[in-house]
């Protein structure tokens, strides 16, 4: 396993009466990419401002390649720090611009061209090299911005939601280039970001943050299928996920779940002790629109039928706003086929593929 590069460990930062960061923990390891996910004002940026050196924490440690570095100011941390706006220098051409952090530290001009032009060539900007970098588009201003702070090397490079003001098309574009210069150069990376789609494509692990706490840390695909409680199955994914209230009851000596007078034989889901502990009550059931099946006549005991909300076609796919009762519901298809609003149709759910959460604390038992 890859070294660690950063650690923090039980990091709390206040601001008066608030605790904008209770108690972190976790670790980014060497040519990792790793994200800070979650809503705005859940305590990531003011996490990576911490390691960053721009704000002292009030508890806990920040180490970088096992040093000690919690009370040193930025430019002793071995980071580089790439905020919202590019921060490039508009009057400097982009040579200049991604010269500036090895000119400060003196390095020889021999030495400064043979990095720069290397840099330049992983970045496809040795078109713009002459250019002043005011005049260039998004995406070579984003990459000159990143340019400049990997040129000096740093231990962990810090990025605070850097695509945020570039429009859709351009972002998608630049999310590619960002993974793949991170791959090749093995850079270890701190992405700071609120939106899930961003984490889960060009994340090796993701922490999910709200309320200045971390909820799971794990690979895209472990938060996805696995989530550990109702707000970590929202926040990812999309659509999001269906969260309905159900009953597990016990028939002959079998646990099922009740969802609109439908039984749903849940028995090889739950472990036998969580059973026990849960029937009879009410429970919380995580259903991805993308795992349920559409049918338009009801086809087998198990179909639930509900009635048509809304239809919105989106390209190569189909959603569709369901009624199940009371509750709202939304299921995804790759198959389309003609149906009208206000008409009935039928859902079929695997139990294997469900969550199923405590009503009360919203944690996950199965």
């Amino acid at each position: 396993m890859a070294e660690v590069k950063l650690e923090v460990k039980n990091l709390t930062k206040r601001f008066g009466e608030l605790v904008a960061v209770d108690n972190v923990s976790f670790e980014v390891r060497e040519g990792e990419f790793f994200s800070l996910l979650g809503p705005s004002g859940c305590g990531k940026t003011t996490t990576l401002r911490c390691i960053a050196g721009l704000e002292i924490p009030d508890e806990g440690k920040i180490f970088i390649k096992g040093r000690d570095v919690t009370m040193l100011p930025p430019q002793q941390r071995g980071i580089s720090l790439v905020f919202q706006e590019f921060a490039v220098f508009p009057h400097m051409s982009v040579y200049d611009n991604l010269a500036f952090g090895l000119k400060i530290r003196g390095l020889p001009k021999d030495e400064i061209r043979r990095k720069v032009l290397t840099i330049a060539e992983s970045l496809h900007l040795t078109d713009y090299l002459g250019v002043k970098a005011g005049k260039l588009g998004l995406s070579e201003q984003q990459r000159t911005a990143l340019g400049r702070s990997i040129a000096v090397e740093p231990e962990v490079l810090l990025l605070d939601e850097p695509l945020t003001l570039v429009d859709a098309k351009v972002k998608e574009s630049m999310r590619r280039e960002l993974r793949r210069l991170q791959k090749e150069l093995n850079i270890t990376i701190l992405y700071v970001t609120h939106d899930q789609l961003e984490a889960m494509m060009m994340s090796d692990r993701i922490a999910v943050m709200n309320a200045g706490r971390i909820l799971q840390v794990g690979s895209p695909m472990e938060i996805y299928e696995n989530p550990k409680n109702v707000f970590v199955a929202k926040f990812i994914g999309s659509p999001t996920i269906n969260i309905v209230e159900a009953k597990l009851e016990k028939e002959d000596d079998m646990l099922k779940i009740v969802l609109n007078d439908v039984k749903l034989d849940i028995e090889k889901k739950l472990p036998k002790e969580i059973g026990e502990k849960y029937a009879g009550k009410n429970i919380l059931i995580g259903i991805r629109p993308e795992d349920l099946l559409i049918f338009k006549e009801k086809s087998s005991p198990y179909d639930i039928k509900c009635s048509v909300d809304m239809v919105e076609l989106t390209g190569n796919k189909m959603e569709l706003h369901l009624k199940l009762g009371e509750m709202s519901i939304r299921a995804l298809s790759t198959i389309r086929f003609d149906i009208e609003e206000s008409s009935e149709i039928y859902l079929r759910i695997h139990p294997e593929k469900t969550c199923i959460f405590d009503r009360e604390t919203e944690e996950r038992i199965a």
